[in-house]
C-alpha cells in the first residue's frame, strides 16, 4: 500500500514538474530548470498548530478598502516586458492604526467563478521570504512590504499570506560593507502564485518602497536598500484528496511535500547564497520547530544544521571578529531595544495600593510621577513601565476610566521630558489604545490577552510589542490556582509541573497573539512570577529558566521577581521595600543560561524592578564575570 501511496505521489511530482515548466516557457522564462525533489520540510509530525496569520498588525499602513492597478513598463520591470498585470496593490498611507479584515485561515485552495464556468482550483504553497532593509525606518520598511505582499491580488483575491515570522537582528553588513547595518529576519508564507509570479510581486513590492530594481538601475549591488526580499524556498503542493479536491497544505494530507529547486534567468530555488549567510539562517532556524525542521532540499540539511556549520567555519576564520549579529524588539519611531544585554524595566506605579510602593507617586499632578521616571531613566532603565491598576493578590478591579486618568497624564508628562520608552502595564484594551496614543511604546498585559478579549486584536492594531504574561485566574483568584501537577523538577517525567505548565500555557497565549496579527518578532513573554504560583512554584521557575526558554522557542522573556512575597517568606522580611537584597539574588538567577555548544540558547531578558540602580549594577558585574573568557 504504502509502494502505491509513494508511485502516485512520484506521478503528481512529476506532472506538476511538466506543468510548470511549461507554464515557464509560456511566460517567456528561457532555458528553465525546474525540478522538485522530495526533501522539503523534514516532518516528524503534521503540524495541526500551525495558524494562517490574519496580520492586522503586521504594518500600519494600508488603508481597509481603497486600492489601485500597478503597471510596468519594460524600462523598469526587470523580469519580463509584460507588466505584472494579475497584481493590484493598495494605496500606501502613512498611518500608526492598521487596517484589514479577518481572514479565513482554513482556506487551502481558490476557485474562479467566471458565468457558469469555475476555473481551475489554485492550491496554497507554502514558501519561505529572506526580509531586510538598512535605509530610513527599517522595521517599518519591511512592515510595509510584508503587508503589501499580502494585499497582492489576482482576480479580485488574495494570493500572499503571512504565517509566521522569525525574530528580528542587526546584522553587519555582508559583501559591501562601507555601509549601516541591516535589519534582518524571515518569514514563512503561503501563496497560489508561482515561483515566477512571486518574484514579479516581491520586484513590484520593492519598487514601489523605493527600491531601485529595474533592469537599467544604477544602485550598488548588495548596497544599501530600503528593502529586500529574497525568495529562500518554494514548497510545492500538488497532491489531491480522495475526492479530487486539492490537499491542505498544513496537513491535511499525509504525503511528504516537494520542495522545488529550480534555476532560470531571474530565479533559483534554493538561493544561492543562503548556505553562506547567517543573517539568513540564523532567523529560518527561528522558524524550525523540535519536530518540524525546514530542510534544504540540495544538501538535505535542516536550517540548524547549515547554521551550526556556517558558525563552526566563521569560527576558524577572520569572520569570528566580526561583530555578532543582535536580537532586537523594535520600537514606533524607528527606536529598536536591543538584546545584547539584559534590557532594565524600572516600575512605575501610580496607584494608591500596590503592594510595595503604592500612594508613592499617586497624585493629583503627574510632576512627581513623571520626576520618578526620569530619575529611573537615570538610574540605568530602559523601559519606563507605567501602571495604574494593583494586580497584587486580592485586589479589586479599577474602572476603566480611573485608570486612563491615573496613567495617561503621567505618560504624556514624561514624554515631553524624555524619549525612554514606555510600556503601559494594563489589562484593558482600551487604556492600551489611549496609552500608546500619549506616547508610550509596548502593551504590557499580566493577564496575557485573557482579561479583555478586544486586547489582542487592539495591540495587533496598533502595531507595537506586547509582553505577554502568564497568569491563571484573577488578582481574586489567582492564588487558589497554583496546583501544576508534578513533573521532571519533581522526578516525574510525565509532562507536568510548573516550568512545563507555565511554558505550554505561554505558548497557547503566544499562538492567540499571532493568530490576531501579533508577529512573533513584536512579543515578550512573561512567567508570571508570583501569579497562580506558589513559594514552590516561583522557585521552580527560577530554577528551569532555561527550560522554559527552550520550551518557548527562544522568544524573549521578561521576569519580575522584584520585591515578591516569595522573597519574604525565605528571608523574613515582611516589608517589600526591604527586599532589593533578595531581589538580586532572584534576578541573577533569571538571567542565567547554562547551556553550552549547540544547544546554546540565544538568552533575551528584560527584568521589571524596583530598585533600578542596585539590580543594574549587579547585572553589569555577572554578565562581565559570564562573559569574559569570550572577549
Amino acid at each position: 500500500m504504502r509502494r502505491k501511496q509513494h508511485s502516485a505521489l512520484l506521478t503528481v511530482s512529476i506532472l506538476f514538474i511538466i506543468t510548470s515548466m511549461l507554464a515557464s516557457i509560456s511566460r517567456g522564462a528561457s532555458s528553465a530548470i525546474l525540478a522538485s525533489v522530495r526533501a522539503g520540510r523534514n516532518r516528524a509530525g503534521r503540524a495541526h498548530d500551525d495558524v494562517a496569520v490574519h496580520r492586522r498588525g503586521i504594518s500600519t499602513f494600508f488603508g481597509s478598502h481603497t486600492s489601485l492597478s500597478v503597471g510596468y513598463t519594460c524600462a523598469n520591470y526587470p523580469l519580463s516586458c509584460q507588466p505584472p498585470s494579475f497584481l493590484s496593490l493598495p494605496i500606501m498611507q502613512q498611518l500608526r492604526g492598521g487596517g484589514g479584515s479577518s481572514r479565513n485561515n482554513s482556506t487551502s485552495s481558490s476557485t474562479t467563478k467566471s458565468g457558469n464556468n469555475i476555473e481551475k482550483q489554485q492550491s496554497w504553497r507554502r514558501a519561505y521570504l529572506a526580509v531586510g532593509s538598512n535605509m530610513g525606518d527599517t522595521y517599518q520598511n519591511i512592515a510595509m512590504a510584508l503587508s503589501a505582499l499580502e494585499e497582492a491580488k489576482h482576480n479580485g483575491t488574495k494570493v500572499v499570506r503571512v504565517l509566521r515570522t522569525s525574530y528580528l537582528r542587526m546584522t553587519a553588513p555582508m559583501y559591501v560593507t562601507d555601509q549601516a547595518a541591516f535589519l534582518n529576519g524571515a518569514v514563512e508564507i503561503e501563496t497560489t502564485l508561482t515561483p515566477l509570479e512571486l518574484l514579479r510581486a516581491v520586484k513590484l513590492v520593492e519598487s514601489n518602497l523605493g527600491r531601485d530594481v529595474g533592469p537599467d538601475s544604477t544602485a550598488l549591488r548588495f548596497g544599501p536598500r530600503p528593502v529586500d526580499l529574497d525568495i529562500l524556498l518554494f514548497d510545492g503542493y500538488e497532491v489531491t484528496n480522495p475526492d479530487g479536491t486539492m490537499a491542505d497544505t498544513l496537513g491535511e494530507n499525509d504525503s511528504i511535500p516537494c520542495s522545488v529547486v529550480m534555476r532560470t534567468e531571474k530565479l533559483e530555488i534554493p538561493h544561492p547564497r543562503m548556505a553562506e549567510r547567517e543573517f539568513v539562517l540564523s532567523p529560518m532556524s527561528d522558524l524550525e520547530r523540535k519536530d518540524d525542521r525546514i530542510t534544504h532540499p540540495v544538501s538535505n540539511k535542516s536550517m540548524s544544521e547549515l547554521l551550526n556549520s556556517l558558525l563552526g567555519q566563521n569560527n576558524q576564520t577572520d569572520a569570528s571578529k566580526e561583530e555578532k549579529a543582535v536580537r532586537v524588539l523594535p520600537l514606533p519611531g524607528g527606536r529598536m531595544l536591543l538584546f545584547n544585554e539584559t534590557i532594565i524595566m524600572g516600575i512605575l506605579n501610580v496607584t494608591p495600593d500596590s503592594f510595595s510602593d503604592g500612594g508613592k507617586y499617586y497624585s493629583s499632578s503627574a510632576e512627581l510621577a513623571a520626576s520618578q521616571a526620569i530619575q529611573l531613566e537615570k538610574d540605568g532603565a530602559d523601559i519606563i513601565d507605567v501602571g495604574g491598576e494593583s494586580t497584587r493578590p486580592g485586589a479589586e478591579e479599577v474602572a476603566v476610566q480611573e485608570e486612563l486618568e491615573r496613567v495617561i497624564p503621567v505618560i504624556t508628562r514624561i514624554r515631553q521630558e524624555s524619549n525612554v520608552p514606555i510600556s503601559i502595564d494594563t489589562r484593558h484594551s482600551t487604556v492600551a489604545k489611549a496609552a500608546i496614543e500619549a506616547g508610550a511604546d509596548i502593551v504590557n498585559d499580566v493577564s496575557g490577552g485573557t482579561h479583555d478579549p478586544e486586547m489582542l486584536s487592539c495591540v495587533a492594531s496598533l502595531g507595537v510589542p506586547m509582553i505577554i504574561m502568564h497568569m491563571r485566574g484573577n488578582p481574586k483568584t489567582m492564588q487558589s490556582l497554583t496546583n501544576y501537577g508534578k513533573g521532571e523538577e519533581d522526578g516525574d517525567d510525565s509532562g507536568g509541573g510548573v516550568v512545563s505548565g507555565v511554558a505550554r500555557e505561554l505558548m497557547q497565549r503566544s499562538a492567540a497573539a499571532e493568530a490576531a496579527g501579533i508577529p512573533r518578532w513584536l512579543q515578550v513573554v512573561d512567567p508570571g512570577i508570583g501569579f497562580a504560583k506558589d513559594i514552590d512554584g516561583n522557585l521552580s521557575l527560577l530554577q528551569g529558566v532555561d527550560t522554559l526558554r527552550q520550551s518557548c522557542e527562544r522568544i524573549p522573556f521578561l521576569f519580575g521577581p522584584s520585591r515578591k512575597g516569595f522573597i519574604g517568606k525565605i528571608t523574613g522580611e515582611s516589608d517589600p521595600e526591604e527586599r532589593d537584597y533578595g531581589t538580586i539574588a532572584a534576578c541573577l538567577a533569571c538571567i542565567q543560561n547554562n547551556n553550552d555548544g549547540e544547544n546554546n540558547i540565544e538568552a533575551c531578558n528584560m527584568l521589571r524592578v524596583h530598585n533600578v540602580k542596585a539590580v543594574k549594577q549587579a547585572v553589569l558585574v555577572y554578565e562581565a564575570i559570564r562573559n569574559a573568557n569570550k572577549r
